[in-house]
Parts: structure tokens; sequence; C-alpha cells
């Protein structure tokens, strides 16, 4: 958990560093911006995959997996018995840790800014 934590950190940081050097430039107020953005958009991602694992929009899946299969008159395959939180493998917790952590980072360089 430990090791794929640390790569979404820094995915997340690369990322981050991308921007400041090809877009605003680097500052410090530019990288407290764009690290919250960044973090909030990871968190947010992390959040979608935990509800899609939690099964808690299984049977809305499989209503609309249902209908479409009708109106297209599809047949049924080996995908079409499973549910969604079957399909979704992405763990979530290591993607929330991270996000959590550029966050810090984010109100840590915040309070350095203005000291």
């Amino acid at each position: 958990m430990l090791k794929r934590t640390f790569i979404y950190l820094l995915i997340q940081e690369l990322i981050i560093f991308a921007i400041l050097f090809w877009g605003t430039g680097l500052a410090l107020i530019h990288y407290i911006n764009i690290s919250f953005y960044v973090s909030l958009i990871a968190f947010l991602i992390g959040l979608l995959v935990y509800v899609m694992r939690s099964g808690f929009l299984d049977r809305v899946h499989y209503g609309f997996r249902k209908v479409a299969r009708k109106i297209r008159g599809d047949e049924e395959n080996e995908f079409s018995d499973m549910m969604l939180s079957e399909l979704v493998g992405l763990p979530y917790a290591d993607m929330i840790l991270s996000s959590v952590l550029v966050f810090l980072s984010s109100m840590l360089s915040l309070i350095l800014y203005y000291l």
C-alpha cells in the first residue's frame, strides 16, 4: 500500500511541476493553487472509485445495461452479468491518501507563504 501511495504521490507532483514549468511559472503561490486543484481532482476520482466499488451503483448500472441491450438487440456475454463493483479493480485508499498528502503540502506551503 505504501509503495502504491508513493507512486500516486509522485505522479501528482510530476503533474504539478509540469504545469508549473510549462504554464504559469515557478512561484510559491502558483504551486499552492495548482497543487490544491490536482489534489482535489485526485481526491474526487478516489471517491468516485470508492462509490463504484462499494456496490452503491450496481443496480443502476445493471438497469442501464439491460435497457441498452434491449435497445441495441445485443446478446448476453461474459460481462453482462457482472456488477459494476466487480468490474472496477482500482484501489481507492492509496489514491485518496496520496491526494490528502498533496493537499497537506499545499496547506503547509500556504502557511509558509503567509509567514
